[in-house]
C-alpha cells in the first residue's frame, strides 16, 4: 500500500490537530487549578515578608536558578485596599552573570512551596547584579 506525500501531510496534520486540542484543553484547565490555588497557599504580603533573604529557586528549562527575595513593597495606590486585598512587589536579587529574560516561571521555595510568577528584569545601578521584580496584586477577597 502506498501513501503519496499529499495524504501523508494530511494525515499527519490531522493527527498533530487532533493531539493538540486535548493538551491545550488540559494546560487550561492546569491554569486555572494553580491560580486558584495560588490564592489559597497563603501567598500574601505577609507570608513574603516572613521569608526576606530567603533562597528562592527559578525553574529555567533545563536547570534552576537560584535567587534571593530582597525586598517586599507596597504598591502606590490611589485608593485604598478592600478588606482582603493587598498589592505589592518582590525583588529578587540574582549573582549570575546572564540576565534572564522577561517570562513567567516557576518558582520554589522551601516554605511557600511551588508557585508561577511573571517575572522582569529591572535595571540597577550595579550592573554586576541581577534584580527581577514580581507585582502581586490580590484583588478578590
Amino acid at each position: 500500500m502506498s501513501t503519496s506525500r499529499r495524504d501523508f501531510l494530511k494525515k499527519g496534520s490531522l493527527v498533530a490537530l487532533v493531539a493538540g486540542v486535548p493538551l491545550s484543553l488540559v494546560e487550561r484547565t492546569l491554569a486555572k487549578e494553580s491560580l486558584a490555588s495560588s490564592a489559597g497557599l497563603g501567598l500574601s504580603k505577609a507570608a513574603f515578608m516572613a521569608q526576606l533573604n530567603t533562597e528562592f529557586f527559578l525553574n529555567e528549562t533545563t536547570t534552576k536558578r537560584k535567587v534571593k527575595l530582597v525586598a517586599v513593597e507596597d504598591l502606590c495606590q490611589t485608593r485604598a485596599f478592600r478588606k482582603g486585598q493587598e498589592g505589592f512587589s518582590l525583588l529578587f536579587r540574582d549573582d549570575q552573570k546572564s540576565m534572564l529574560k522577561q517570562n513567567t516561571y516557576l518558582i520554589e521555595h522551601a516554605r511557600l512551596g511551588t508557585f508561577s510568577f511573571l517575572l522582569v528584569p529591572i535595571m540597577t545601578p550595579d550592573k554586576s547584579v541581577r534584580h527581577y521584580e514580581a507585582i502581586i496584586n490580590h484583588l478578590r477577597p
